[in-house]
């Protein structure tokens, strides 16, 4: 008979946890427990009549709309929903009583939405439902950082095109150039419309000369030549020749101005938004994007997507009439980082999920990561993707460069290589699919990688690697380093990546390391880089004297940065395994 007593400190610290918490936990429990053998339907009005709050956080009161856990303990789950709008209910029983990382939306009245996921477990015993435990957590926030982040990759894509193409296009094809701006700009904005017009040379007229239209939507060229300057509100054309922007949400309402109402009326616009091609402070014509039938509410983004191409068409037009120097590409940047700076934060607290730090419990193995960012966004990645319990593929990565653009290859890598973990067979097939995916759309970065498949059950690990340096091995009652390596070359880097995948099982008591090339890239006080090899000789070393993973992973960073007179040139990113 065992004389363990209960600790009952672990409880008292369980409780709290639980009603501490920021998310909702609570348990349901049956006043009279359900046969599981009732028809979908007959489950669903039974557990949502039946189901009585036994245990509640306050996040779970708060949640519908109570102030205390008092006032919600005791309440049944009809008396909270109606039956109707229990959805989470059908997909809960039709899983088996389980519902695992369940993302569901809940529409708000103002419009807006509130993103969750859930986790419920069912206790079933002699064919009978007894209680639900759950938890729901907010994830709101991250989804509109990832959909914001989304948006700044797809505006820095087109602004990224869009410049090159002017900046290699000759002047005598430059009209093509404005035209695939315009393209762009209609696909960015869901505009009707976009139109480029062009005043004369004598300054009376305003004529449409560019335009994209979606199909069956009626051209503005009919009614927008040689349009009269003096006709025209003084006013706005102020405001186009100081750089502003005009935005008419519905010309319908344009009462006081007879000429433009009945101009937009024969164009069949309704809502119109519009900026000045510039010429050293003189307004040489206008670009506009309008729909046809629907009021137009454009974001910010789009307007300043707007204010960016017409200063590439400006030089464009400025460039094919006078045979002038395009604004040096410099000059362009400059205006988009200016753009772009405000969304800096986002970029670095998005950056922090990408080095993924808590790889939760894994069968036989322990995994821990450290990451030190060279510049304020970094460029290193550590992704990690449970495809089963017995199956989780990691992607170390390292994409070359720093800053803002560093970061949004990142952003892109991970979405990719997530998509693909899912899809493809082995490492190599990852890395190959995300190389044919990311090429047509990352231009100035490769990326260096090894690509993990973890069998936690079987202690194998299948490798691929990318450009990445070799990872290390040893066990640890031989303290003996060695080596799994693969010359093969960064994905981007060139045309074509085709890898191979590389298969080792490990013993218990082993350990894994891998780390980035910031970690031996570090030049000497007196001149010169240490380089890796010298750097795993000190490994080997730290190695040999580390009792624990913790101690070897301070050694390492006090290896770069306190105990030699070292500087560092790039991220430094570590990934240690325990099997």
């Amino acid at each position: 008979m065992s004389s363990r007593k209960p600790d009952y400190g672990r409880y008292q610290h369980l409780e709290s946890f639980i009603h501490l918490s920021k998310d909702a936990i609570w348990c349901y429990e049956l006043d009279i427990p359900m046969p599981i053998s009732l028809s979908l339907e007959e489950q669903m009005e039974y557990v949502w009549n039946h189901s009585v709050i036994r245990e509640s956080n306050l996040a779970m009161a708060k949640f519908y709309g109570y102030h205390s856990v008092h006032e919600v303990v005791g309440k049944y789950l009809k008396d909270l929903v109606t039956l109707k709008s229990v959805f989470l209910l059908r997909k809960f029983i039709e899983s088996t009583y389980q519902l695992e990382n369940y993302e569901y939306i809940v529409e708000l009245s103002d419009g807006n939405q509130r993103v969750f996921l859930m986790n419920s477990h069912g206790q079933v015993e002699d064919g009978h439902l007894l209680r639900i435990w759950g938890q729901q957590i907010e994830i709101s926030s991250i989804r509109e950082s990832e959909v914001k982040l989304s948006g700044l990759l797809r505006f820095s894509q087109i602004v990224t095109e869009v410049s090159k193409t002017f900046v290699h296009t000759k002047a005598e094809f430059v009209s093509d150039a404005i035209q695939f701006a315009l393209e762009e700009l209609g696909k960015y904005s869901r505009a009707d419309r976009v139109f480029a017009a062009e005043i004369s040379s004598d300054k009376q007229f305003l004529s449409v000369t560019h335009e994209w239209v979606l199909e069956g939507i009626p051209s503005l060229f009919s009614v927008g030549t040689k349009l009269p300057i003096a006709k025209m509100n003084p006013e706005r054309l102020g405001i186009l020749a100081s750089d502003g922007v005009i935005h008419i949400a519905d010309t319908q309402l344009m009462v006081d101005e007879p000429w433009h109402l009945d101009l937009f009326k024969r164009a069949e616009v309704r809502s119109i938004l519009v900026v000045g091609l510039r010429d050293e402070g003189s307004v040489i014509g206008i670009l506009g994007i309008t729909t046809y039938e629907q009021v137009g509410n454009w974001s910010e983004e789009t307007k300043q997507l707007l204010g960016l191409i017409a200063g590439f068409i400006s030089q464009g037009l400025v460039r094919a009439k006078n045979e002038i120097k395009l604004m040096k590409k410099e000059k362009i940047l400059q205006r988009f980082y200016s753009d772009v700076k405000e969304d800096l934060a986002l970029a670095k607290l998005t950056q922090e999920a990408w080095v993924a730090k808590d790889f939760g419990e894994i069968q036989n193995i322990k995994i821990q990561s450290r990451f030190l960012p060279y510049d304020e966004i970094g460029g290193d990645l550590i992704l990690y993707e449970r495809l089963s319990e017995d199956c989780i593929d990691i992607f170390f990565g390292d994409i070359s460069g720093h800053g803002i653009s560093s970061a949004l290859v990142s952003g892109i890598a991970a979405v990719s290589f997530k998509k693909h973990s899912k899809l493809e067979s082995s490492p190599s097939a990852i890395l190959s699919a995300m190389h044919l995916e990311l090429k047509t759309i990352v231009f100035k970065h490769h990326i260096s990688a090894c690509v993990l498949r973890l069998f936690p059950k079987e202690r194998r690990v299948e490798f691929s690697f990318a450009g990445h340096p070799p990872v290390v091995f040893w066990k640890e009652n031989e303290r003996v380093m060695k080596l799994v390596k693969d010359e093969m070359y960064p994905i981007l880097l060139l045309d074509h990546w085709k890898g191979k995948t590389i298969s080792k099982t490990f013993e218990p008591g082993d350990r894994l390391l891998l780390y980035s090339d910031g970690i031996y890239e570090l030049e000497e006080e007196a001149g010169g880089y240490i380089g890796l090899d010298v750097f795993l000789q000190e490994l080997s070393e730290m190695i040999s004297v580390s009792d624990t993973t913790d101690t070897l992973l301070k050694k390492m960073i006090a290896n770069c940065l306190i105990d030699k007179e070292r500087i560092i040139h790039d991220d430094i990113a570590v990934l240690f395994m325990e099997f």
